[in-house]
């Protein structure tokens, strides 16, 4: 690192650090997010480190987030009202923003300090048996604000064959942000995106429908042993879903920001066991969908989407340690409508697979970090990925990319969050040097990722 690049990073750690520290000054002891607030427990009884849930933590979202202390219950209604905020800076440096046809106009945000998110959260009770967990943010990358995350539920419970069945309804916009576990992708590591560029291909389930989508699932967890949930999404660009997309871009560009046509059925089942300090859950979840190729010209068709998905989700905590292990493994089947044939695509039918497995330790919730393996394969198609642009272009017209991410983890309070991370890529775009044709190299994308992140 050279040193205009070692003042850059300076001048990042120190806005960051003052971004934290001006939080804090205006805020009391109490000043913690709603959830903690409501129930009286510290944030580490829900989260080993936020976001991922520990077993307990499992046990409230299963409750419709409704559990609650005497001290919260007794409080005028008006300090009641489950308000959160959140505020993450970042700053990313990618390693070659001048290789093989690219120019720094590609990488917009890179080498700048960004106010990433601003967040306002609705997150707790509502009733005795009902509570959400609603984020609507400033996206400072994008620069607008919008519908990040939609979650309300009901939950209660009952007795089935002699153990208790803790059943719920949630009215949500994801597939898979309704889920329990840390495996899935709408809660999978790296939880925060970069400045800098996100994989080339993902399948519908991992997040590509995130707040475009609106659904209702019934969940049940039976002797705290299977989880069952199956929903049903539909597009939420118009309709009575179209205010958990609020603030959501619509393109006309491929899969037409993601507008499905017609019902989008979901289903999810794990088994989960607990053995003192270990909790493992195994599962499957899957997503059928049909998604227009253009919204602006129905003639072109709708593409039918089918994925199918297993992931594992190890726990174990014990007193000043903590340590996590994960995998997720995607199967998406893509069928493209027979008129795109030879004008839009180059076949009939592609596969997509996604691969990614991690492991992480924290001593005392204070100091940690991640490492992370990822793998997309897929089939090749000339007409869809090689498209000539410098960054994202594909000259094999393969999607296939692999790397690593390692993230180092420091939170000085409960509620703060720095981490330092670094992607590397091994291959991208089906190659590991000269990618895209024009000389750029899969390393050309390595990036280091520095962020602060403080809820309150």
């Amino acid at each position: 690192m050279n040193g205009k690049q070692s003042r850059r990073w300076k001048s990042a750690l120190l806005a960051t650090l003052a971004l934290v520290t001006g939080v804090f000054a205006t805020q009391t002891a109490q000043a913690v997010p709603s959830m903690a607030r409501q129930t009286g427990y510290e944030c580490g009884k829900c989260h080993t480190v936020f976001p991922e849930l520990t077993p307990f933590g499992r046990q409230f979202k299963l409750g419709a987030f409704a559990m609650s202390s005497d001290k919260w219950d007794a409080k005028p209604l008006l300090e009641r009202i489950p308000v959160s905020a959140a505020l993450l800076a970042s700053q990313t440096n990618t390693s070659d923003t001048n290789a093989g046809g690219t120019t720094p106009e590609d990488f917009p945000k890179d080498r700048k300090i960004v106010a990433e998110t601003a967040a306002l959260y609705y997150g707790g009770k509502i009733t005795d048996n009902s509570g959400a967990l609603i984020q609507y943010n400033y996206d400072g990358l994008e620069k607008r604000w919008g519908m990040e995350m939609f979650d309300a539920r009901y939950g209660n419970s009952l007795t089935l064959a002699g153990e208790e069945l803790a059943y719920g309804v949630t009215l949500n916009n994801s597939p898979t942000v309704s889920d329990i576990y840390n495996s899935t992708p709408a809660w999978g590591f790296p939880h925060i995106g970069t400045a800098a560029l996100q994989m080339p291909a993902a399948s519908l389930v991992d997040m590509t429908l995130a707040s475009k989508v609106g659904g209702v699932g019934l969940y049940g967890m039976w002797n705290n042993l299977i989880y069952v949930e199956v929903a049903n999404y539909r597009s939420a660009k118009s309709g009575a879903f179209r205010f958990m997309s609020w603030g959501q871009p619509w393109g006309t560009e491929e899969l037409a920001g993601s507008v499905i046509n017609g019902n989008a059925p979901y289903w999810r089942v794990a088994l989960q066991q607990d053995w003192g300090a270990h909790n493992l859950a195994i599962g499957t979840y899957g997503l059928n969908a049909r998604v227009w190729q253009d919204t602006n010209d129905k003639s072109l068709g709708s593409n039918r989407f089918r994925d199918i998905a297993f992931d594992l989700n190890y726990q174990f905590i014990q007193g000043n340690h903590t340590a996590s292990a994960r995998a997720n493994w995607i199967n998406e089947k893509q069928t493209w409508d027979n008129g795109l044939v030879g004008s839009a695509v180059s076949n009939a039918a592609t596969t997509l697979k996604t691969f990614r497995t991690d492991f992480h330790y924290y001593f005392q919730r204070q100091w940690g970090g991640g490492l992370q393996y990822f793998r997309t394969t897929g089939t090749s198609d000339d007409l869809r990925y090689n498209t000539g642009d410098a960054l994202m272009g594909s000259a094999s017209g393969s999607p296939n990319t692999k790397g690593w991410i390692a993230e180092l983890n420091y939170l000085p309070w409960q509620n703060v969050k720095f981490a330092l991370r670094y992607t590397k890529y091994n291959q991208f775009n089906g190659a590991s040097d000269n990618y895209n044709g024009l000389g750029r190299n899969a390393a050309d994308n390595n990036n280091v990722f520095l962020m602060g992140w403080v809820l309150f």
